[in-house]
């Protein structure tokens, strides 16, 4: 679309395209496609809008484009309509809040991707193929508007929004939102139909289906029916009237067409400020402290390289240094403000651009809340505390994550830079993104090497061993021909391997975008040799991951596809009731994800924890992920001499960025520097280890990005993010937090692989 680049296109020139340019209105239906009211009104809005003869439907398409995709998530909603028709009892269903048919299974019923991941925080993220499809073909369309179709609340929600509103926003959003909204409750009251908005849904986070599409220029709005899904065919609401089916489809049907009449009606209006909305973002950098981010690939390149292939699948423009300069930048990961030298290779990405609201909102350090939201949930807070714990509670109002500073999620060396980068520049594609010499020119003779320092090579050694390939990792830095080699370096030795993997290390270099060395001899000109026993051998493990009630579905989902799309790592799904009748000396982990840590606990029995303690003293590492962990910290379960934070109050933190220190001794820190940054989304506060290792500890000026309380802040510095504690031949390994949340926290996965393939054999 022209009116995306106003360096191409002129105001003036914007006019006149606005003129005679249809509208184009996008409609998202079943992204939780367990809400099935959004999927049958999809059918019936394509039916409408495709026979429908009446004037004030041409009078639509005379003036609008309506793209509608009926289900952005198929396969929940596939899963849905099997649970609904396997349990649905008589013809229209039972309103009972009780049936079975209301209960949705853990698995079948769910509105989650078939990774069990919630496609509708996956915005920016686009970590799952329907969001990368659905964001591509949104790019192609550039829409005007975006309605995201869900349910199912008590009555009828549209936009306008509730607060916060994310402040990169222009004000023409809330202003379409209340122009839209209007259209909305006039078309419902001629059908006397209740409705709400302004409360709950708001648009801070720019993950969601409406604010990601939001930030491409979108007016984007949630609509929410309130009924299907959960509540099927049909559902006794609170004041004893029925929700059925049909009704909550009809309700999403008028919605569309109030919002494509009132789309078209306000067509050139609404293109205006959808140029206006690129053209104003890029207008306001010369006002704004941060002109550009500088992102070094360090250590590790390529976890540099797929942040950068991200924010190019978005469209947002990204330069790379081909001379080094000097330039002043304030630190992403220490706050302060340093003449930083940036080396030759470092990506810089401009704000003024077309996708500068985008960019911003992706890569900024920390965005602001709106101050009318916080004032309003610091009083709830406060009030919350003043009152005794049975007394009611006022909603706090946290919807969803405060922070989500892409540099820091991924892991990787960033700088906002005050001024531009006054060097030599080339625009980046996708072709620049591969390592050269990815694959060794030669045959090794004695083994292959590369280095243990992103989430590629991690992904590549995972996959070595997963086909049986006999690896190991050097654990102590050395020198040959004049080249060092830091600890953490892969050895997989030709004596030790079948033929096959002289082709094989090659095929999988290049899919892992890994440069791997091939070697001849053993020996080293300093440091370790080859044979040390510094140089430890892995074993294959078989592990076992904990699933269904009470573990909390999307947390296991995040480690599902984690563990298989993204590093190839076997593992068994073991429903929790199912754990004491596994075999568990089968298994060399066990990792237990989020969930309830008291479920858990009533589910294993003291008969299980019993056995686990036995498997762990003979050898087994246990992985526990937040309640996991607080699973393991109970007194009456005793995994580790660590205890939850008591003594003082604990709030929970809604998703904000925190620093740690690592202890670069220990393996599980293996391939990391020694401050990272760390996501904390819950009220779990683990104190230090007594008998094992603080791998991770909050650092003392923790808080890096996002929103904490003011009396919680303290609780952090000194106590665990990440704990080790070896117990007989086994491990011990506790994660505070989760820490590959969404599957969008790329920086935190070697410290969950390593836990995985490293601690059996160290």
């Amino acid at each position: 679309s022209k009116l995306k680049d106003p360096r191409a296109t002129s105001a003036s020139q914007a006019q006149e395209i606005a003129k005679s340019t249809p509208v184009i209105s996008w409609m998202n239906y079943a992204n939780d496609g367990e809400e099935s009211a959004a999927f049958e009104a999809a059918i019936v809005a394509a039916y409408h809008f495709t026979a429908g003869m009446d004037e004030e439907t041409l009078s639509t398409l005379e003036n609008s484009i309506i793209v509608i995709n009926p289900a952005h998530n198929p396969d929940s909603h596939q899963r849905h309509v099997a649970w609904m028709k396997g349990m649905k009892v008589g013809p229209n269903g039972t309103p009972d809040r009780i049936a079975a048919e209301h209960q949705g299974d853990w698995l079948m019923s769910t509105s989650d991707t078939h990774y069990k991941l919630d496609s509708n925080r996956d915005g920016f993220a686009l970590s799952q193929k329907e969001s990368q499809i659905v964001a591509k073909e949104m790019r192609h369309w550039s829409p005007q508007i975006w309605v995201d179709y869900h349910g199912e609340p008590e009555e009828y929600f549209f936009a306008p929004y509730a607060i916060p509103v994310n402040p990169i926003y222009p004000s023409s959003i809330v202003k379409w939102a209340e122009v839209i909204g209007r259209a909305n409750a006039s078309a419902f009251d001629e059908h006397s139909w209740t409705y709400t908005s302004r409360e709950i849904y708001d648009l801070h986070y720019p993950g969601y289906w409406d604010s990601y599409p939001a930030f491409n220029g979108a007016i984007g709005m949630t609509y929410e029916t309130n009924g299907g899904g959960d509540k099927g065919f049909q559902y006794y609401r609170n004041d004893g009237t029925i929700s059925t089916l049909k009704n909550a489809t009809a309700h999403h049907v008028v919605a569309t067409i109030a919002t494509a009449k009132a789309a078209a009606e306000n067509r050139e209006g609404l293109l205006n400020d959808y140029y206006n909305f690129f053209k104003q973002g890029m207008d306001e950098v010369r006002d704004e402290p941060v002109k550009q981010v500088a992102i070094l690939g360090g250590k590790q390149p390529n976890d540099a390289l797929n942040l950068v292939e991200l924010l190019l699948e978005h469209e947002i423009e990204v330069f790379v240094t081909s001379d080094e300069k000097a330039a002043d930048g304030i630190s992403y990961l220490y706050g302060d403000t340093e003449r930083r030298s940036l080396p030759v290779g470092t990506f810089i990405v401009p704000m003024n651009q077309p996708n500068k609201r985008l960019a911003k909102v992706l890569l900024e350090r920390n965005v602001g809340i709106q101050k009318e939201f916080l004032d309003e949930a610091l009083a709830a807070h406060n009030y919350n505390n003043s009152v005794g714990a049975n007394a009611p509670k006022k909603r706090v109002g946290f919807y969803d994550v405060t922070a989500w500073s892409l540099p820091l999620t991924y892991g990787v060396e960033a700088y906002g830079l005050s001024n531009p980068f006054t060097g030599n520049l080339s625009l980046v594609t996708e072709a620049d993104l591969k390592v050269s010499n990815t694959t060794p020119g030669d045959k090794a003779n004695y083994a292959y090497l590369f280095s243990y320092s992103s989430n590629d090579a991690a992904s590549l050694m995972s996959k070595l061993m997963m086909e049986g390939f006999r690896v190991s990792m050097a654990t102590e830095p050395f020198e040959r021909e004049g080249k060092s080699y830091e600890k953490g370096v892969v050895v997989v030795r030709v004596e030790k391997n079948e033929e096959s993997l002289h082709q094989r290390i090659n095929e999988l270099a290049l899919e892992s975008n890994v440069k791997v060395e091939a070697i001849d001899e053993a020996w080293t000109d300093k440091g370790i040799l080859m044979g040390a026993r510094t140089v430890v051998s892995l074993k294959k493990p078989k592990v076992m991951v904990l699933m269904d009630e009470p573990t909390d579905g999307r947390s296991y989902g995040a480690i599902w596809f984690t563990l298989e799309q993204r590093y190839g790592i076997e593992f068994t799904a073991v429903r929790v009731q199912d754990f004491n009748r596994a075999d568990l000396f089968e298994y060399d982990v066990v990792i237990m994800p989020p969930g309830s840590a008291a479920g858990y606990k009533n589910l294993i029995g003291d008969r299980g924890i019993n056995r686990m303690k036995e498997w762990i003293r003979n050898g087994g590492t246990f992985i526990g992920i937040q309640d996991g962990a607080t699973f393991a910290i109970d007194d009456d379960v005793n995994l580790s001499s660590s205890r939850r934070l008591s003594g003082v109050r604990v709030d929970n933190t809604p998703g904000a960025i925190f620093r740690v220190n690592l202890d670069t001794n220990h393996f599980l820190s293996l391939g990391y520097d020694q401050h990272i940054p760390v996501h904390v989304n819950s009220a779990t506060i683990l104190t230090s280890s007594q008998q094992g290792a603080n791998v991770a500890v909050f650092d003392e000026s923790a808080i890096l990005s996002g929103f904490v309380f003011e009396e919680n802040k303290n609780n952090f510095p000194g106590n665990s993010y990440l704990i080790h504690e070896p117990t007989g031949s086994g491990n011990v390994i506790l994660f505070a937090e989760q820490p590959v949340f969404r599957a969008y926290w790329r920086g935190l996965e070697r410290l969950l692989v390593n836990s995985i393939l490293l601690a059996p054999s160290f």
